[in-house]
């Protein structure tokens, strides 16, 4: 009896060991086990690699996403956008029955990348008036240069804005030729107002020098606030794209009639006035004055 019992419990004894053992080992039962030593540490934040840049459009690509804005020289003023769809095509709504109106191109993060530059043969302008609904047609964009150009459609006409109240319109300055370039410099701008009063500028200059480049192209900036004070427009921009801490501030004051601005401008942050303006430095220094004419 006591045999039995001892083998009985012998049977106990080995049938638990023996079910620990495969269960540690990776038996049957589908047990593991697992070890490692713990310890404190700072750890690099997991990142995912980002999806790589779309391509830049090239020549002939629809601009899909971009946007045609455009703004009345009206007091108030009228804007409105249209949004190109897959093949380019825009379309907007704009309150400019016989009003003179300016546009410009905005990319599809509704930055501005161009303005927009009406041609009538070998005449070009900023500012439209149309009787009625226009085709602008095949709007050209270098969003290297900043500038689109577009065929004035039946029934338009270059105007500048002459009749919008002061400020407002097209303007032109002309210049001698600069940094040996061919040609008279002429520097076209116009003054528009957005919805919120806003006084914004938008212009193309050339040819110059861009930034020290050795081809002769037209410098263009948009969307620049300007302030419209006691009769005074001023404004102050980028000296030269090459140096950005050269500026140039700018006062135009119009005449009795507003068909011209005395245009006093002068180079800031000059380390030197040799050539107009060294960059670099704390120096003011002048620059020829001149006369702008309302288009």
């Amino acid at each position: 009896m006591r045999a039995a019992i001892f083998l009985f419990g012998l049977a106990l004894v080995t049938g638990c060991a023996g079910g620990t053992g495969q269960q540690g080992d990776g038996g049957t039962d589908g047990g593991i086990t697992l070890s490692g030593t713990l310890v404190a540490g700072s750890q690099a934040p997991y990142e995912t690699s980002p999806p790589p840049p779309a391509p830049p459009p090239v020549d002939g690509d629809p601009l899909a996403g971009y946007q045609l804005y455009c703004v009345t020289f009206a007091a108030p003023p009228a804007a409105a956008t249209g949004t190109a769809d897959a093949t380019g095509l825009v379309t907007l709504d704009l309150a400019a029955v016989g009003v003179a109106f300016g546009c410009f191109v905005l990319d599809d993060q509704a930055a501005a990348v161009a303005v927009l530059v009406f041609m009538d043969g070998l005449e070009r302008g900023q500012t439209l008036t149309l009787t009625g609904d226009a085709d602008l047609g095949t709007i050209t964009v270098d969003l290297g240069d900043g500038v689109a150009q577009s065929a004035i459609p039946l029934g338009g006409a270059l105007t500048g804005g002459g009749g919008a109240a002061c400020p407002l319109g097209e303007w032109i300055v002309t210049s001698p030729p600069k940094d040996g370039c061919p040609g008279d410099l002429e520097t076209a701008f116009w003054i528009a107002q957005d919805t919120a009063g806003q006084y914004l500028m938008s212009f193309r200059s050339g040819p110059m020098r861009v930034g020290g480049a050795p081809e002769c192209t037209d410098r263009v900036d948009i969307d620049v606030p300007v302030t419209w004070s006691e009769g005074v427009l001023s404004f102050t921009i980028p000296g030269d794209p090459s140096c950005p801490s050269t500026t140039i501030v700018a006062t135009m004051t119009p005449d009795a009639g507003c068909a011209e601005l005395a245009v006093d401008m002068h180079y800031g942050n000059c380390a030197s006035c040799d050539q107009g303006c060294a960059c670099g430095g704390a120096l003011d220094c002048p620059m020829p004055s001149s006369t702008a004419t309302r288009r």
